[in-house]
């Protein structure tokens, strides 16, 4: 709902969410069967072949509020809000606000936003212990972490048609940031798995990005924007992102908007495809997929219709295209992150 100087935004989001993901156990030559993660069940995976955790179905309710309204003059907004979702294992609440004030004729606008988020990890089975076996004692029921965000940005009307954005983005993490389902093998000279291991990471994670956009608006009814986005944090991860949407108007209240994205990443400081069985334990290891150096390409179109409620229709496939990862000589043909792809389908109105 809006009025001349105030507006409130809802949002109320459902997402079904199912498939197989690699659980960071090294592939190897022999028959393994794995523990599950509530230890109620084991899965027995032939041999060479990649071991994927197949029991990942998850429902999340999502939702979120923001209040807008003018202060301190016509020229400046401020803005306060909250966040919630909920997954089975998984609970995040969140506050927000900032402020944003606007200059030369209106033409400029400086904005700053600050976010705090408290999230719970419940883990099916109980948290793990980092670097603890399949059949160690669990730790706590729950784990917690904190997020911290803060953002400084620029909006510049170059043009009627033209509108360009810079932000600067600050994030701040503490508590528990393992994954609690991912795991990392220690594997001899002969490509046999001595044991596989809960992962471990860091208690701590401090990024910062950059992010511009140009948004120009054809005479057609046409609308371009464009985006680049690069980053860095303190577990050695740097990233960039290119992304182009190109939204066209057609009869009526309809319009398509194809969508290409391109995403690339370096290693985490600590992300191995495996241990070396001969090699003491370092201080931190994690075989997860998210966390190797990989390319990532998303294609992709978003249709919308509708007057007074606008709907909105978005089909995008993804691909995940990682490098190539060096195992022992006994795992010869074997790749532990082949890479994956994706289809995504997703719904949803505005009213």
């Amino acid at each position: 709902t809006t009025d001349a100087d105030n507006s409130l935004t809802l949002n109320l989001g459902i997402d079904s969410l199912t498939g197989a993901s690699p659980s960071g156990v090294a592939p190897t030559g022999e028959v393994q069967v794995l523990t599950s993660p509530s230890g109620k069940g084991t899965t027995t995976y032939p041999a060479n072949q990649l071991t994927l955790d197949d029991t990942f179905k998850d429902t999340r309710l999502s939702g979120s509020a923001s209040w807008s309204q003018s202060a301190f003059g016509d020229d400046t907004t401020v803005n306060f809000g909250g966040s919630f979702s909920k997954e089975y294992d998984y609970l995040h609440l969140g506050l927000s606000g900032g402020l944003a004030r606007e200059f030369n004729n209106k033409n400029t606008t400086f904005s700053v936003g600050l976010a705090y988020s408290g999230d719970t990890v419940q883990a099916v089975g109980s948290a793990p212990i980092p670097f603890s076996g399949q059949d160690a004692a669990k730790g706590s029921d729950s784990e917690s972490k904190n997020t911290l965000d803060a953002m400084l940005g620029l909006t510049q009307v170059i043009s009627k048609n033209t509108i360009l954005q810079l932000n600067y983005g600050f994030s701040q993490s503490d508590g528990y940031l393992n994954d609690p389902y991912k795991w990392v093998s220690r594997v001899d000279a002969s490509g046999s798995i001595v044991e596989s291991l809960h992962e471990a990471r860091p208690d701590s994670r401090t990024g910062h990005n950059v992010y511009a956009s140009v948004k120009h608006s054809f005479a057609d009814n046409k609308v371009l924007t464009a985006s680049a986005r690069v980053y860095s944090d303190d577990w050695g991860i740097d990233s960039y992102t290119l992304d182009t949407r190109f939204r066209v108007g057609l009869s009526g209240n309809t319009s398509i908007e194809p969508h290409i994205r391109y995403y690339h990443q370096s290693a985490a400081d600590f992300y191995v495809p495996q241990l070396n069985a001969t090699d003491s334990l370092p201080s931190y290891a994690s075989a997860d997929y998210r966390l190797a150096e990989f390319d990532a390409y998303t294609l992709g179109a978003t249709y919308r219709w509708g007057d007074k409620k606008k709907w909105r229709l978005t089909g995008e496939l993804y691909t995940q295209d990682p490098v190539a990862t060096t195992l022992t000589a006994g795992q010869a043909g074997l790749d532990a992150n082949p890479g994956f792809d994706a289809v995504m389908l997703s719904v949803g109105v505005k009213f």
